[in-house]
């Protein structure tokens, strides 16, 4: 390595750790400039622009970078693998999130049963605010009595009495002599 790259490894240094990447990497520049091979700056501008971008990880692989550079042959090699295992798992993340999107495309559209909301929708936000959230989006599908009756139980505790009646009418059709569901009719028409 040159003296003139030396000294700009150096001050480039000095001016990440005063926080002025940009002339850090400007620093970096000028070596590439010279040396496009050089693995040591372009890893450096990667993870001085990561802290510039406040991307995660970026300051402690820079750090980590400079603490093993004396110690270990090939550092540039270690902190490439790490990058490169970010980005990989990065891949994996957003190609998961795309098939959540997809999933969850797929239930909104045609609407979602009972169950699937309870197992969800409910954990992530609470029943409130998940029935909110839902309600106006799409459609819930009650499969069976014991989804019904549990989803009007739900909708009275949290204040949504209105709402519960439209449900308990609809289904006093199909089943006009059921105790629980004329007890719940009760519980709602008392509280009115």
């Amino acid at each position: 390595m040159t003296v003139a790259n030396q000294i700009l490894f150096q001050d480039a240094e000095k001016l990440y750790y005063a926080e002025q990447y940009l002339k850090a990497i400007f620093n970096y520049s000028k070596i590439l400039e010279h040396d496009p091979n050089n693995r040591k700056a372009r890893l450096l501008t990667i993870l001085t622009e990561m802290v510039m971008n406040k991307e995660k990880g970026g300051e402690a692989l820079y750090d980590y970078y400079l603490f093993i550079r004396d110690q270990v042959p090939n550092p540039e090699d270690i902190v490439e693998d790490i990058l490169n295992t970010i980005d990989n798992q990065s891949l994996e993340f957003n190609k998961i999130l795309e098939n959540e999107a997809i999933k969850s495309q797929i239930i909104y559209s045609d609407g979602l049963t009972y169950s699937e909301f309870k197992d969800l929708i409910v954990p992530e936000k609470g029943f409130k605010r998940a029935f909110e959230d839902t309600i106006f989006s799409t459609k819930i599908i009650i499969t069976n009595k014991k989804d019904l009756k549990d989803l009007l139980n739900n909708l009275i505790n949290y204040g949504f009495d209105g709402i519960a009646m439209s449900y308990l009418e609809s289904a006093m059709i199909s089943f006009p002599n059921d105790k629980t569901l004329n007890f719940i009719k009760k519980k709602i028409t008392n509280k009115q």
